[in-house]
């Protein structure tokens, strides 16, 4: 059983998995923590939000719908900026869809693309946002890895929380036989 996924795991291997699939990207960062002026073309990604499945596992893990969001930044300074956002859009849209990247999570389904002037720090900036939903299993499960599964059974436990007390049926058959 899969412990789920932690938001910076997903988180990392989106930004690794697009550097790795856009190598045109200068870089791919957190949406948006800006510092210092941007080397374009590069790229913001984020998990905006989520919304709980309708079937759940049941198991002390969330699955879950992720609204995620990577931004397409160019630098006004190119002469075609605007077809150039829009092209690298397109591009982020074509490779995004049906992607994992490298996780247990469902495909992505890409939702949207369009302008976006919402962030005021990529006003010097033409940005587009590429939208994508994508479900995934977080939390911790109720058994670890590395337990052991299936039936175990105590005679009379002095502790019915300690592990030690519990056997399972096959060394209960082999001190019986």
């Amino acid at each position: 059983m899969s412990k789920g996924i932690h938001l910076t795991e997903y988180h990392d291997a989106v930004r690794l998995w697009l550097k790795s699939n856009a190598t045109w990207l200068k870089s791919v960062e957190y949406y948006p923590e800006l510092t210092a002026p941007l080397i374009t073309p590069c790229a913001f990604f984020s998990v905006n939000g989520w919304d709980p499945v309708d079937n759940q596992p049941g198991n002390g893990q969330l699955q879950v719908l992720l609204h995620c969001e990577v931004l397409a930044v160019i630098g006004l300074k190119e002469k075609t900026h605007q077809l150039d956002a829009r092209n690298a859009a397109m591009f982020l849209s074509v490779i995004l869809q049906n992607t994992n990247f490298d996780l247990k999570v469902t495909p992505a389904n890409v939702v949207s693309a369009d302008a976006d002037a919402t962030e005021p720090d990529l006003d010097a900036y033409t940005v587009w946002s590429v939208k994508y939903v994508q479900k995934a299993t977080i939390g911790m499960p109720t058994l670890e890895a590395d337990e052991e599964r299936g039936i175990r059974f105590a005679i009379n436990p002095i502790d019915i929380n300690d592990p030690a007390e519990y056997h399972s049926l096959e060394s209960f058959n082999e001190t019986t036989t």
